[in-house]
């Protein structure tokens, strides 16, 4: 799994993640969030591929870090390049809902600097206000924090029910799970959890039996429409 220490959102199936996604759309808009860290060493990125499965888009992790070679990840040996990608929990107090929001690697600074600026307590027990300074499909778009007036208080992360990422919005997939999709377009039936079902020993047997099978019709795998950041 490469880890490092998310087009518009119903385009992603978020079955699994425990929670919606998180929007500002327009220039000046604001919300009253808290970020579901304790502190800057909680903030987690993950290196991605961007999939789509039939009408929807889904990210699946990659397989390999920045230092394996290409051909330790079927998606990245396919051509589907990875993205790094954040997807930050957070609590938006104006809708009273556990949220994601998907941004891009730079903005690993970004949250991190507020993190560390007002990590004294836990960020978890603080509230902030986050506005959006840019138009729709604006790429100079940038989001300002402004630390509300009110206190911290004694909101821990147990006090929230957190969404799962890996496994939820992002798929958990083996190198057989996207040998499949690479053939099928779908990834292998879930399980109860909702991740991939891992092909068995006996199955991977089968196939190598039948070489040319995998070879000939293989499907040429979808392409981001977008890979540059949202803005």
């Amino acid at each position: 799994m490469a880890r490092f220490t998310f087009e518009d959102a119903d385009k992603y199936a978020s079955k699994g993640s425990g929670a919606g996604f998180f929007k500002l759309v327009n220039d000046k808009d604001v919300a009253t969030i808290r970020l579901l860290y304790n502190n800057a060493d909680d903030i987690e990125g993950f290196s991605c591929h961007r999939v789509e499965i039939g009408d929807k888009f889904r990210y699946v992790n990659c397989l390999r870090t920045y230092r394996d070679p290409i051909d330790d990840c079927p998606l990245c040996k396919s051509g589907n390049k990875p993205q790094a990608k954040l997807f930050i929990p957070l609590y938006n107090e104006d809708e009273q809902q556990v949220q994601i929001w998907e941004r891009g690697s730079k903005f690993f600074a970004k949250v991190s600097g507020v993190c560390s600026r007002y990590g004294k307590k836990p960020i978890v027990s603080q509230t902030f206000e986050v506005e959006r300074s840019g138009k729709p499909k604006d790429t100079s778009t940038d989001y300002n924090f402004y630390r509300t007036d009110d206190e911290a208080d004694d909101k821990t992360l147990d006090d929230f029910e957190m969404p799962k990422i890996l496994g939820g919005v992002v798929i958990d997939a083996t190198a057989d799970d996207m040998e499949y999709y690479l053939d099928n377009g779908e990834f292998p039936p879930a399980d109860e959890d909702d991740t991939p079902r891992r092909s068995s020993r006996r199955e991977r047997d089968e196939e190598e039996e039948r070489p040319t099978r995998r070879s000939e019709g293989r499907r040429t795998p979808a392409r981001s429409r977008r890979n540059e950041d949202e803005f």
